[in-house]
């Protein structure tokens, strides 16, 4: 009997062919057992049986991998119409019981709440003026036009595996500032892949054929403490390079203010201790868009937003915006957006 050249982990090779002990055994070779305890077995199978041996095992081993990542894929979020939540591995949302535009929670990757919302005293019916999920004019005081706010009512489902759908408006009779324009949200978030920290949202106004002759902003997004999230971050007209904004309390946005030296494509909400914060892009639009910086001191949150601004006539018809949020830490400021936003 030749004696084996090399013993390697289960493995034998006699005359460079390599092959399982459990293999050899099965297919009753003769083999020697030394003194130091190596088991050498001569192999009589070809290697091309062999080869098909390998072959089929590395077969099932892929097609079990496969099935593990079918099964996440099938199942990206879990939806709950009975508690109002999305959650996904990285984000966690829920809606008001009540309102179902209001988000009243909001944790990334396991943080506290990333938002506040703040109650004022003019709407009969109650529920809060300032929440994350907003849609607003530009006007204070008299001049304050609500699409989205206080008074809100309608439906909240599920869409899919992985959405949420949402139908309501503001009644004008009840809460001041409102408009009883009827509106439809959805938002889409993702379980896997790249865009695992980011969440789609898309809002459609029904205006019909009475003109709507205000700016608005169509989403208002809120991050707090606005003492942490201090920082708005975005490109300049032409894209050329990063413009820096401190939004601090009592300072020139904490009433809002248009910014049009901005190139319409994103901006961020940042803090500038932590490197965290939120990326709002914005899909592009038949209307001209300016950037809105804003502060509000009743949730003490940063809600800088996007702005259209009105077409001449002023809005009709369906106005449909789309926006994409996504999540990060650990980002130096700059033109490049973090990985998956």
């Amino acid at each position: 009997m030749t004696p084996c050249r090399e013993w390697r982990w289960g493995t034998v090779f006699d005359e460079g062919h390599p092959a399982r002990i459990s293999e050899a055994k099965k297919a009753r070779q003769g083999g020697n057992v030394y003194n130091q305890g190596r088991v050498c077995i001569r192999l009589h199978t070809s290697l091309e049986e062999g080869w098909m041996i390998y072959k089929r095992k590395l077969a099932a081993v892929l097609a079990c991998l496969a099935s593990i990542a079918m099964i996440a894929a099938a199942f990206p979020a879990v939806i709950d119409p009975a508690t109002r939540t999305a959650s996904t591995s990285t984000l966690s949302i829920a809606w008001d019981s009540t309102n179902p535009e209001e988000i009243v929670s909001l944790s990334w990757n396991g943080s506290s709440n990333l938002t506040n919302a703040w109650t004022s005293g003019n709407c009969t019916t109650g529920g809060d003026l300032e929440f994350f999920g907003n849609a607003w004019g530009t006007g204070e005081e008299g001049d304050f036009v609500s699409l989205v706010g206080w008074g809100t009512t309608g439906s909240w489902a599920a869409q899919g595996h992985n959405g949420v759908r949402i139908a309501s408006s503001a009644d004008a009779s009840t809460c001041f500032g409102n408009q009883g324009v009827p509106v439809q949200t959805r938002y889409h978030v993702w379980d896997h892949g790249a865009p695992v920290n980011r969440i789609q949202v898309q809002r459609r106004f029904g205006f019909g054929s009475t003109a709507f002759a205000q700016d608005f902003r169509p989403y208002i997004p809120r991050l707090y403490p606005r003492s942490g999230y201090s920082q708005v971050l975005h490109p300049n007209a032409a894209g050329s390079s990063l413009v820096t904004v401190n939004v601090v309390p009592d300072g020139p946005y904490e009433h809002g203010a248009e910014v049009t030296d901005w190139d319409g494509s994103w901006f961020a909400v940042h803090n500038p201790t932590t490197d965290q914060g939120m990326i709002v892009r914005h899909a592009p639009s038949t209307y001209t868009v300016s950037l809105w910086i804003d502060s509000d001191a009743g949730s003490e949150t940063t809600s800088t937003s996007v702005l259209l601004k009105q077409p001449a006539g002023g809005f009709t018809g369906n106005v449909v915006d789309t926006q994409f949020m996504c999540f990060y830490d650990d980002w130096t400021p700059s033109l490049t957006l973090p990985p998956g936003c």
